[in-house]
């Protein structure tokens, strides 16, 4: 029908729109902080954008609802500030009916989150928790700059190369410190040459006239001095993930007994609800008088998905806690609310009008 290709357009304009400034802004902020770590020599640009890209999908499931939940009151909006809708009234097409499009566009994009909360969403954080584990286990000579240290933890290793070559082999002003159970050890040099994954669990490092000081815990310091030093420098293989709640499928989770589980369980399943529920009370919430604008009851919309959502993120805290067994008590509040309050708004809206059109009488 037109009026339904017509409403439709009206609402998924706007969704698009909001949606893509969020997933903009969302963008930015990651991309900012994985270039900290870049900077860093944490992170190469192709594990940057392949977090940004991981992290993006995951956050899809929170964007496009909101981005679909101030779509629908924008959209609709317009039309109740430029008296489109009581022209459609008028007409006999009352909003119970225009709301028929709107809930078929919502239903749409839930059952889009519900297959990335369920399915996606396990997926793109096993991808995260793997990426950076390998990243993790990347040598740091792998990505080293000149003039800076580098501290692993980890292997107790502590390295600084004052200069480096164009093929990344060439080494000046090399310091390797280091200690194991034996003890301390420190070897400098002027100049070194690298060779990355000389075994298939070693890089190594060939030091020119190289001065070593080693500090035993039992026994004499050694200090000597080396015309030509080899030292292998074990690669550090990639931790397990283990097991991450977020990164189970959903399959999995169904029988699950353990809080945190059921808590993630709850929380995929949730989504598609919720989107569905939000789009329900985007439609009072659009409701305005004529000339008033399509932005007049946007923060008031805003406050409401601001407290449904922490509300819904404190109950999965309570779940996890076990403090409560379900999350499901918020979208029934929710529901419930919507429901209670969707005709006596729509009756006070009418009685203020009418009001108002006496007083101009």
């Amino acid at each position: 029908m037109l009026v339904d290709r017509y409403l439709l357009r009206e609402v998924s304009v706007p969704f698009v729109g909001v949606s893509s400034a969020l997933l903009a802004i969302f963008l930015t902020y990651s991309i900012t902080a994985l270039l900290a770590k870049a900077s860093a020599s944490l992170l190469n640009p192709a594990e940057v954008a392949h977090l940004t890209f991981l992290k993006s999908i995951v956050a899809l499931e929170v964007l496009l609802p909101v981005g679909m939940y101030l779509g629908i009151i924008l959209g609709l909006g317009r039309l109740y500030s430029d008296s489109e809708v009581y022209a459609l009234e008028s007409a006999g097409i009352g909003e119970s009916r225009f709301l028929q499009p709107v809930i078929l566009f919502a239903a749409a994009i839930a059952l889009l989150i519900g297959v990335l909360s369920t399915v996606v969403r396990p997926w793109a954080y096993q991808q995260v928790y793997d990426l950076s584990a390998v990243s993790a286990a990347s040598s740091e000579l792998e990505r080293i700059k000149a003039g800076r240290f580098y501290v692993d933890e980890k292997a107790q290793r502590t390295v600084f190369i004052q200069g480096l070559s164009d093929d990344r082999q060439e080494l000046q002003g090399v310091f390797v410190r280091s200690r194991d159970k034996n003890g301390l050890q420190v070897v400098s040099s002027k100049t070194g040459r690298f060779e990355p994954f000389a075994t298939s669990d070693h890089h190594k490092i060939v030091l020119t006239d190289a001065h070593v000081y080693k500090k035993v815990d039992n026994g004499p310091n050694v200090l000597g001095q080396f015309k030509s030093l080899t030292l292998l420098l074990k690669t550090i293989d990639p931790e397990l993930v283990g097991y991450k709640v977020k990164a189970q499928s959903t399959f999995d989770l169904r029988n699950a007994t353990d809080p945190k589980d059921r808590a993630e369980l709850q929380w995929r399943l949730s989504t598609s609800v919720s989107t569905l529920l939000l789009a329900l009370a985007a439609v009072p919430l659009s409701r305005s008088l004529p000339r008033r604008g399509r932005y007049a009851k946007t923060m008031i919309a805003l406050l409401v998905y601001a407290l449904y959502l922490n509300f819904l993120m404190v109950a999965k805290t309570w779940v996890e806690q076990e403090k409560i067994g379900s999350i499901w008590w918020v979208p029934g509040l929710f529901a419930l609310l919507v429901v209670t309050f969707y005709e006596p708004w729509r009756v006070l809206i009418r009685r203020h009008q009418l009001k108002s059109q006496n007083v101009d009488t």
